[in-house]
């Protein structure tokens, strides 16, 4: 969305033109988005892992996926969807 051919007159689309301006307002509203959703003071969850643990899986994050699963995990996106199979 662009700024050119806005009039400061224009006051009934003042919220659409700065809201374009700044596309992370919905980032900056986040607690109100969040509150919205899962109700009035709501906390988020908050996860605090020991340096063993997180060491431990930033390791295996970063170690290459098992061949197995990566192979079950092609099958899977291969096959068919429902809706592209002749119904008999």
């Amino acid at each position: 969305m662009s700024h050119e051919g806005f009039r400061f007159d224009d006051y009934h689309v003042w919220k659409e033109f700065w809201s374009s301006l700044n596309g992370g307002w919905l980032d900056m509203e986040y607690q109100w988005e969040f509150e919205t959703y899962w109700g009035k003071g709501a906390k988020t969850e908050t996860i605090v892992l020991p340096k063993e643990d997180f060491d431990a899986l930033q390791k295996r994050l970063a170690e290459p996926p098992d061949p197995a699963i990566m192979e079950r995990f092609r099958e899977i996106l291969n096959r068919k969807a429902p809706w592209d199979e002749p119904n008999d």
